[in-house]
């Protein structure tokens, strides 16, 4: 059908090498991994409720699951058993001067990452 056309004899010794180096790429796969995992793990400035700073993560769960606790918004404690108490009056009068000592929260929004609540919208 076709005729082959000739082809010029090969040396191989006088080829370019195919090399295939191996440092840029490294390079490049260690800075996406720091970049990832940096990305995942970013702290935010807004209070957990297990005492830390949340994570982006942790906030954008808190904030799909009904998990973000405002400072207007927080119950207060509530009064002592007086059933288990062996002096009702005192622990009594103990939490009212522990809710006349009370400090409004220093934070305004905290997050709850275990909220389950799904997000109503």
């Amino acid at each position: 059908m076709f005729k082959p056309v000739p082809q010029p004899p090969v040396n191989p010794s006088l080829r370019a090498l195919e090399r295939h180096d191996f440092w840029p790429g490294f390079v490049m796969a260690l800075g996406g991994l720091v970049v990832a995992f940096c990305g995942a793990w970013h702290l935010t400035n807004v209070d957990s409720v297990d005492g830390g700073t949340a994570s982006e993560a942790q906030l954008i769960k808190a904030l799909s699951c009904g998990g973000l606790q405002f400072a207007d918004q927080m119950p207060p404690p509530p009064p002592p058993d007086f059933k288990a108490a062996a002096n009702p009056a005192e622990a009594l009068d103990r939490w009212a001067r522990q809710q006349a000592a009370a400090q409004p929260p220093a934070w305004k929004i905290r997050v709850n990452a275990g909220a389950k609540t799904p997000c109503p919208t």
